[in-house]
């Protein structure tokens, strides 16, 4: 994970990044059990079976034993390979079957019933039938930026590595078909063949706090911000326009923007308030009133499809949520019996009712159980835990992707590089309660989908020097 620069706002940088080191006992950023370079598969639950196969002639194959009766682990590890595991209840039926090798392929086309509905499209993402898959086998141009069409078990190759540090924290595809960009190291980069081809369109704002995180808004436009920091740019048809932040040292925690005009945009800061812009992000005015009082917000999030509805979370508050622009607040109920951190927040593209949360329960004294992803049906009022940390590795802030079609799917991530452990990309589908995982080598990743078919997803990647 990124490590932020120590400033005069040390302490303001600390809360924002490790409350939880604050207010409850910290972990390592690896999944419970791993130590070194041997992998520890024991498992928790009771009425799941977890499997993972991969071919390289390197692996080895080593047989786990669990404390839960009715389940059985079986489990292939390869640092520099990809591997992928189905996590499923003994009611579920899905499955993910994936083949592997040392050498990252690019795979064949699948299609998926759930992945392939017809998405909406308006003002801020253009015609989305238009788009087609990546008629490539390779990527150019960059190390940062890839493709998969079975979930993320095979990338496609490149003719670039990236060195450390490297972080791609941005990757979006724009309204126009092929147009994608990505927010890579201190530069944003372009594709106009749905990301079979990339190069440099400029600086990202301030070298020191580059603008990385993007969000499309248009045929050829989309916002970047720097996360807790007040670099903000605009990009309209590969032209970069540097815009000033009313944030301040508060930083920029999230952005939205208004589904049916691409020129009215609002951000969330650290304080809990909502700036909003009518000129394409050229002037802004605060609306509405803090969600808070004396605490931070790790992420702000807007409804894809009305930005009025806006939630904030925050150190020890949890989640707050308002559906009128920030003129009034609501806290969440669920997430703990008292106090909670809301790391990490996504509202669902396809239904603003469903809310995804990545958070820590302050109450639960056990670090091994208090991080849950928790699951709202009523636009963040209320949550329900849907995801412990016995089934997934939880930390402090997960990448969130919802599905852009399926409001019960959710692909979350896992990346660290201590141990060179790499990334587990984690697909949960509240429906079936099933959970699947593929791993590559890289020390995190974004992901982005193809509009036409949410099936092949684009990744965004990171480097870190090996951890000890």
């Amino acid at each position: 994970m990124p490590y932020l620069p120590v400033t005069s706002t040390s302490l303001r940088v600390l809360l924002l990044t490790g409350p939880a080191c604050l207010l409850a006992a910290c972990v390592d950023d690896l999944p419970v059990g791993q130590t070194g370079s041997e992998t520890d598969t024991t498992t928790q639950t009771t009425s799941q079976t977890t499997e993972t196969s991969i071919d390289p002639p390197s692996t080895t194959t080593e047989e786990s034993t669990t404390d839960a009766p009715t389940s059985s682990t079986v489990t292939s590890v390869e640092p520099t390979g990809t591997e992928t595991t189905t996590v499923e209840p003994t009611t579920a039926t899905t499955a993910v079957e994936t083949t592997t090798d040392d050498t990252s392929t690019t795979a064949e086309t699948t299609t998926s019933t759930s992945d392939t509905d017809a998405s909406t499209t308006d003002s801020t993402t253009g015609d989305n039938e238009g788009w087609q898959p990546p008629n490539c086998a390779s990527v150019t141009g960059t190390g940062a930026v890839t493709f998969s069409f079975d979930q993320g078990a095979t990338l496609a190759p490149m003719d670039q590595q990236i060195q450390p540090v490297t972080y791609t924290f941005g990757l979006v595809a724009l309204g126009k078909p092929g147009a994608m960009l990505a927010g890579s190291g201190q530069q944003i980069l372009a594709s106009s063949d749905a990301g079979c081809s990339w190069h440099s369109i400029g600086a990202a704002g301030n070298p020191n706090a580059p603008a990385v995180r993007l969000h499309a808004a248009g045929e050829t436009r989309a916002y970047a911000y720097g996360d807790n920091n007040e670099a903000i740019v605009r990009v309209d048809d590969e032209v970069i326009t540097k815009l000033s932040s009313p944030a301040g040292q508060d930083g920029i925690v999230g952005l939205g923007v208004d589904p049916g005009d691409p020129d009215h945009v609002r951000i969330g800061d650290s304080a809990g308030r909502v700036w909003d812009s009518v000129d394409a992000g050229m002037s802004w005015q605060q609306i509405g009133i803090p969600a808070f009082a004396g605490s931070l917000a790790y992420r702000a999030a807007f409804d894809p499809q009305d930005i009025d509805h806006v939630l904030f979370g925050a150190l020890a508050e949890g989640v707050l949520t308002s559906h009128d622009a920030g003129e009034g607040w609501q806290s969440a109920a669920g997430l703990s019996p008292g106090n909670s951190n809301g790391f990490n927040l996504v509202v669902s593209p396809v239904d603003g009712d469903i809310v995804w949360v990545e958070g820590l329960d302050l109450e639960d004294p056990n670090d091994q159980t208090q991080r849950h992803v928790y699951r709202s049906e009523d636009g963040g009022l209320t949550f329900d835990a849907v995801i412990e940390a016995s089934e997934a590795t939880l930390y402090n802030g997960n990448h969130l992707f919802p599905h852009p079609t399926d409001p019960d799917v959710l692909y979350f991530v896992f990346g660290s590089n201590y141990q060179a452990y790499g990334t587990d990309l984690y697909r949960y589908d509240y429906g079936t309660d099933a959970i699947t995982l593929t791993h590559n080598m890289w020390h995190d990743t974004v992901i982005a989908f193809l509009p036409s078919d949410p099936s092949v997803i684009y990744l965004g990647l990171s480097i870190e020097p090996g951890g000890g």
